[in-house]
């Protein structure tokens, strides 16, 4: 059997959030690669866990895990749980009634609308499109502390990562009640 080389080296590279923080990201091929043992892989990873997903909304259990590798949805924002088989949400806590291929949070169509009515890029789409232009920018981002970069304010959404503060979300969650 051959060794199989990941598609995204960051992912499995100690230097992912130094060359993130640059604007380095979802690389094939990178001569900075320096891979983490797979005991430190899976210590980052419960870490992660434990995190970013917490315990489930419906049942309380810590055997939760991240759907960005399950092959029915494959998005990092929506948990599942293993011992009810609940799933939500991770970016607004929304519990969905059933999964199926491809499904979505309804928040999501909430975001597209508002980008849409503000201009609002997403990350990848501002790391693309804006900071190649910015006096800042060499190969990556060259600000100390990049989130301090005025120009996200211009183009991002103030709620993007959090959208739990955002008035619109706020009124989606009323409206569940």
């Amino acid at each position: 059997m051959q060794d199989m080389e990941p598609s995204n080296l960051c992912e499995t590279c100690r230097k992912e959030l130094e060359c993130f923080q640059k604007g380095i990201f979802e690389r094939e091929t990178c001569d900075q690669y320096d891979p983490l043992p797979l005991d430190e892989l899976l210590e980052r990873d419960e870490f992660v866990r434990a995190i970013m997903l917490g315990a489930c909304p419906r049942c309380g259990s810590e055997n939760t895990y991240g759907c960005e590798n399950n092959p029915l949805l494959e998005d990092d924002t929506i948990g599942h749980c293993l011992d009810c088989d609940t799933y939500w949400c991770l970016e607004c806590g929304y519990v969905f009634e059933s999964v199926e291929k491809g499904v979505e949070c309804p928040h999501w169509d909430i975001c597209e609308q508002c980008a849409d009515e503000r201009g609002y890029l997403d990350q990848v789409e501002f790391m693309e499109r804006i900071c190649p232009t910015c006096e800042y920018y060499d190969d990556g981002c060259q600000l100390e502390d990049p989130l301090e970069c005025e120009k996200q304010w211009q183009f991002l959404c103030p709620y993007d990562g959090n959208v739990s503060h955002c008035l619109r979300i706020e009124e989606f969650w009323r409206e569940q009640i």
